[in-house]
């Protein structure tokens, strides 16, 4: 089976075309989202309309958090807050009904999906967890595979029974062992913050046992214009090139 996973699309229309066009031409046969549909970006009921419409599971990320808990928009700083709001003002009711329907984390196609850090944290960056927490989610994980986003960043983590690797990833495609535990950081569709301005997403191929990171580039300038037309922070904007 190949699997894409991919995070962080961050109502940014054009980065998830691109990324949906790129799994088309790359004989996938299931997609999962790791959350953060929504936030930052100018197009939030078209991306939920265009997960909806592909039939796309999701998990629930802290965006996603914010616009049903106004206990845990306040964790946003001022800027992020602004952000939300203004979401909360644009989000349909079907698209409000399709993020209040969103699971913690998700275990399909022998993988776990969740936002922030395993077993079932949407808030937690990879960066704040300590070595112990760290291994004791290895220990803890169901299954070999554990796909995370919320940092925009790529990295892997690899357990191989006793000791915790951690490496970075980059744009091809690497083998991994299933005699291993992993938890693979993929990276964002809709603002990476790796350095690379590519739209990012990754293929997991159950048979060959091959994970491949794809960059994909989309037009930027376009949803700059709306974010700026729409009276979103320019920070928002600017962070995309």
């Amino acid at each position: 089976m190949r699997l894409a996973v991919l995070s962080d699309i961050h109502a940014n229309l054009e980065a998830f075309e691109q990324v949906l066009a790129d799994i088309d031409r790359s004989d996938v046969d299931a997609i999962v989202s790791l959350g953060d549909n929504i936030g930052y970006g100018p197009d939030p009921n078209a991306v939920i309309g265009l997960l909806q419409e592909r039939r796309i599971p999701s998990v629930l990320g802290n965006h996603e958090l914010a616009v049903l808990s106004a206990r845990h928009l306040n964790w946003f700083n001022p800027l992020a807050r602004r952000s939300v709001r203004w979401t909360m003002d644009m989000l349909s009711l079907p698209s409000r009904a399709f993020v209040s329907r969103l699971p913690g984390a998700l275990v399909l196609h022998g993988c776990q999906f969740v936002h922030g850090f395993p077993p079932r944290s949407i808030a937690t960056y990879l960066f704040q967890v300590s070595p112990q927490r760290i291994l004791n989610a290895f220990r803890r994980l169901p299954v070999p595979l554990c796909f995370i986003g919320h940092t925009h960043n790529l990295e892997r983590l690899e357990y191989d029974g006793q000791d915790v690797s951690r490496n970075p990833l980059a744009a091809g495609s690497i083998p991994l062992s299933l005699e291993h535990r992993h938890i693979l950081n993929i990276g964002a569709v809709g603002q990476p913050r790796d350095g690379d301005n590519s739209a990012k997403y990754v293929i997991w191929d159950s048979l060959e046992k091959i994970l491949t990171v794809r960059y994909v580039p989309y037009d930027i300038a376009s949803v700059v214009r709306k974010i700026n037309a729409a009276g979103l922070p320019e920070s928002h904007a600017d962070r995309l090139w």
